[in-house]
């Protein structure tokens, strides 16, 4: 899942995660947040988090939804951000 600003200048991408052995983690998911085309942020976010954000960003800031599949599972080590 990806949604960008208006401008283009803010994109957030959400990616599923999976353990070091290759298991899924269903309700987690890798969040970057990427400037100017640099990456500012990285961390590990519920899915709960993630739809809300989504929401609030696209409803409130007028964030576009850029692409609606899921990405490849990244590897984590399943530290989630406050």
């Amino acid at each position: 899942m990806q949604i960008t600003n208006k401008s283009g200048s803010v994109v957030i991408d959400f990616y599923p995660v999976k353990t070091w052995d290759n298991v899924n983690i269903t309700d987690k998911f890798l969040r970057i947040l990427s400037f100017n085309g640099q990456t500012w942020t990285k961390r590990i976010v519920s899915s709960f988090n993630m739809g809300d954000d989504i929401l609030n960003r696209v409803n409130n800031f007028g964030f576009i939804v850029t692409d609606n599949t899921k990405g490849l599972p990244q590897f984590s080590s399943l530290v989630e951000a406050n």
